[in-house]
């Protein structure tokens, strides 16, 4: 704290209540004359100052940490067998088990649009039981339902759920394979343009009655 030459002793004096109070604290004045007050009241030159504070009793910087480069050491990954991922998995289910995740519970709620299931029923009859892609590598039926209809997916080519229509023009019958391919496979976009033409001609090929 800097002060005048007169006002030095002033100062100290109006703090002086304050430096009995806490004698932890040190109260450093500097006046005019560049002399150093301390609590005691003697006065040191400013040397004596820098002095104290370059003492060894004072933390001084720690050097700077060596840091040694390590020399490139690859990692080769080694890739699990089928037979090491299985047993790993079924290891982790069984975990699954053990710690009771299996039996929780989850409320799902479902909005859709009613189907007319006259198109279904439409449809499963125009494809005489077999799958309507022309590309399918077995289109015969790969089995039948307790009601002794072919298990066929009726799917809406534009998904009805995004507008398409629920009507035979956009509605195939497709096998259980075609129809995850065109779902869920990675070239189901071509896909799915290539099957809406082959419905839109199903349908134009069907017989009308007179």
């Amino acid at each position: 704290m800097a002060t005048g030459a007169g006002k030095t002793h002033a100062t100290l004096a109006m703090y002086h209540r304050w430096l009995r109070e806490d004698q932890a604290m040190p109260l450093v004045l500097i006046d005019e004359t560049h002399h150093l007050v301390i609590r005691n009241g003697n006065t040191r030159s400013a040397t004596a100052f820098q002095h104290l504070m370059q003492s060894a009793s004072l933390p001084q910087p720690k050097a700077p940490i060596k840091l040694v480069p390590l020399a490139f050491q690859p990692r080769r990954l080694r890739v699990l067998s089928d037979a090491e991922l299985y047993a790993k998995w079924m290891r982790q289910a069984e975990e699954w088990e053990r710690t009771g995740r299996d039996q929780r519970r989850a409320d799902s709620t479902t909005v859709h649009r009613v189907r007319n299931p006259l198109v279904r029923k439409a449809v499963l009859r125009r494809s005489k039981g077999r799958c309507e892609n022309p590309r399918c590598r077995n289109p015969e039926p790969v089995g039948y339902t307790d009601k002794g209809d072919p298990i066929l997916e009726i799917d809406h080519v534009i998904e009805h759920a995004k507008g398409g229509r629920d009507h035979g023009s956009n509605t195939i019958a497709l096998c259980p394979n075609c129809h995850a391919l065109k779902t869920r496979g990675r070239d189901r976009h071509e896909f799915g343009a290539f099957l809406q033409g082959v419905a839109q001609r199903a349908h134009r090929a069907a017989p009308r009655s007179q």
